[in-house]
């Protein structure tokens, strides 16, 4: 008998072979796309596995639900809403820098959490080169709203770790969507030599959602030289429900700095309950039937 992760091997694989319109270095991204889902398949919570269909075909998810019986301050049975998070360059849905306890730890606290494979390049493409991918991430990251709220599971927050808070940065200024209520931008990485040339600056200018920006005190360069221009650009666009946090200690990995980088995000998300979409509506469905509309 096939099991779940075997279907989902094979929706995958054969969405690849079909779109055979695309471009060979776009293939050879959606083969390492495959196996990181075929990988992903083999040791993720069957549970937690879903599969998105976006511009260029079908991609992975993992929806993990808040663990409504261990949540304290909330009323029994209820979760807070749910945050997409979007990885960084080369990652996948259960990195282990910041992602993977991130999606884990916000279940504890009434976060239910959708963690999204972004595109990624073959490695045989130069890094700089990770500025075409934004198009795609665009298409990825609606995917993954529209999925939600579809089932009406609000509020959403959107949270990009290095160059996923570029990516996120650039779906909200592009799209300035209605059902997204907040943004955390952890270390967000804006690298001078990416191409096309990218203005995070002016992404953030564009943000009207209250914004997170959660930095390491040794953080990389292109972080820390950031920090001025993105409070400016805040700043400049009126955004009154934008705040920076340095972590002292931590490296732009933030390992063994998880609990602390947890607990900012958690105070944080706490002070901006009044500031989201009060009418946002609450799901109480279950991962199970989640699997069924794929």
């Amino acid at each position: 008998m096939m099991t779940r992760r075997d279907i989902f091997i094979i929706i995958f694989v054969l969405s690849f072979v079909l779109n055979v319109q695309l471009a060979a270095d776009e293939i050879k991204e959606l083969s390492r796309e495959q196996q990181i889902a075929e990988k992903l398949a083999e040791t993720a919570d069957a549970d937690e596995i879903i599969s998105l269909k976006a511009s260029g075909g079908r991609f992975i998810g993992l929806y993990k639900r808040a663990k409504v019986s261990e949540i304290s301050g909330t009323k029994t049975g209820e979760i807070n809403g749910v945050v997409i998070l979007v990885h960084g360059m080369g990652a996948h849905p259960d990195w282990p820098d910041v992602i993977s306890p991130l999606r884990t730890r916000l279940t504890e606290i009434g976060w239910s959490t959708l963690s999204i494979q972004m595109p990624i390049l073959s490695p045989e493409e130069p890094v700089a080169e990770y500025g075409k991918t934004l198009r795609m991430a665009n298409s990825r990251i609606q995917a993954a709203v529209a999925y939600l709220h579809d089932w009406e599971i609000e509020p959403i927050v959107l949270l990009g770790y290095s160059f996923g808070a570029v990516q996120a940065a650039n779906f909200l200024a592009s799209n300035k969507p209605e059902n997204i209520q907040a943004f955390i931008s952890v270390s967000m990485l804006a690298q001078k030599f990416i191409k096309p040339k990218i203005d995070v600056y002016k992404f953030i200018g564009e943000i009207s959602v209250p914004m997170l920006d959660i930095y390491a005190e040794e953080d990389l360069e292109d972080v820390r030289r950031g920090i001025d221009d993105r409070r400016l650009a805040a700043n400049k666009n009126g955004n009154n429900d934008f705040q920076q946090i340095e972590l002292q200690g931590s490296g732009h990995h933030f390992l063994e700095f998880e609990d602390i980088l947890m607990e900012q995000i958690q105070i944080w998300l706490e002070s901006m309950t009044l500031v989201m979409d009060e009418t946002a509506e609450i799901s109480n469905i279950s991962p199970e039937i989640l699997h069924e509309r794929q």
